[in-house]
């Protein structure tokens, strides 16, 4: 792969939800658009939710530690990655719908673990039993008006079955989204919605995925990443100290451990990438 990728045609655009009903359950549709003669390898940032997804463009590929696997299927569930060094390959005519859920939201719909998806592969349809949407969007016009209907639709008619809400996983994104920065740390958190560490520890991994502490810092270098700017080192050593870090260094170091490049290596190769994705999460 060079070093300097091209993402000039790299497209995205959220979609609206047509049906309201599905609000507590997704937070955000997107259709993302590339078209590229060569491979393009894109860092992935970290996503805080599990994703369901369906390119109906050319196959895409996955990439980590120089090891590219290519996707055979379209249709899959994307969990949560905490892995260094993950990249998405673009290559053809790239179309793809990508379903958001909120934190709960996947778990409550098809009763499935989050924790069952983290860090693995993209998984295909059949581990939420959802074949037949899979054949529906296989035979439907290749077009993003109809792929999302049927999506939608499909969702729709998982909410009769859907799960409770769980007001405690919201009221504690709540307050670590109230200090983003990181300054306030779990067992705080834990007190003030009274309780218990080890308790929360596994209701975050059984719906989410990972553990409070790791969303915590997603959500925290998901906030840094969106404030880069792009080839500006003053903005990179004011962004860490007002984040805690002592100094650039240790920014640095913080930020290659937990994306598996360096802050400039991040900005130069993949800023329009990361532009959209954190939009996504946003």
């Amino acid at each position: 792969m060079n070093d300097k990728l091209n993402t000039s045609s790299l497209k995205y655009k959220v979609r609206p939800l047509k049906r309201k009903e599905l609000e507590p359950f997704v937070k955000r549709i997107s259709y993302i658009e590339n078209e590229t003669i060569e491979p393009q390898s894109h860092l992935l940032p970290p996503l805080d939710t599990i994703g369901l997804t369906f390119f109906f463009g050319d196959h895409m590929k996955t990439e980590h530690k120089q090891e590219t696997v290519l996707l055979p299927k379209r249709a899959y569930i994307a969990g949560i990655i905490t892995k260094e060094d993950v990249s998405i390959v673009h290559q053809g005519i790239v179309k793809q719908i990508f379903v958001k859920f909120t934190p709960t939201g996947f778990y409550r719909l098809f009763h499935k673990d989050g924790s069952d998806f983290t860090n693995k592969p993209p998984s295909d349809f059949s581990t939420i039993d959802a074949q037949i949407l899979e054949s529906e969007l296989e035979k439907c016009p290749k077009e993003i008006e109809p792929i999302q209907e049927h999506i939608e639709n499909y969702l729709l008619s998982k909410i009769p079955t859907a799960l409770p809400e769980i007001p405690l996983i919201n009221m504690v994104i709540e307050l670590m989204q109230e200090d983003i920065t990181g300054r306030r740390n779990i067992e705080d958190i834990c007190e003030k919605v009274g309780v218990n560490q080890r308790y929360l520890f596994r209701l975050f991994k059984k719906v989410i995925g990972i553990s409070p502490k790791k969303y915590y810092k997603t959500l925290q270098w998901n906030t840094i990443m969106s404030t880069i700017n792009q080839n500006e080192e003053e903005s990179l050593t004011k962004m860490a100290l007002e984040c805690g870090f002592y100094d650039h260094p240790s920014f640095t170091r913080e930020f290659k451990k937990f994306m598996g490049v360096s802050p400039s290596k991040f900005i130069n190769n993949d800023i329009q990438l990361a532009e959209l994705a954190l939009k996504r999460n946003s």
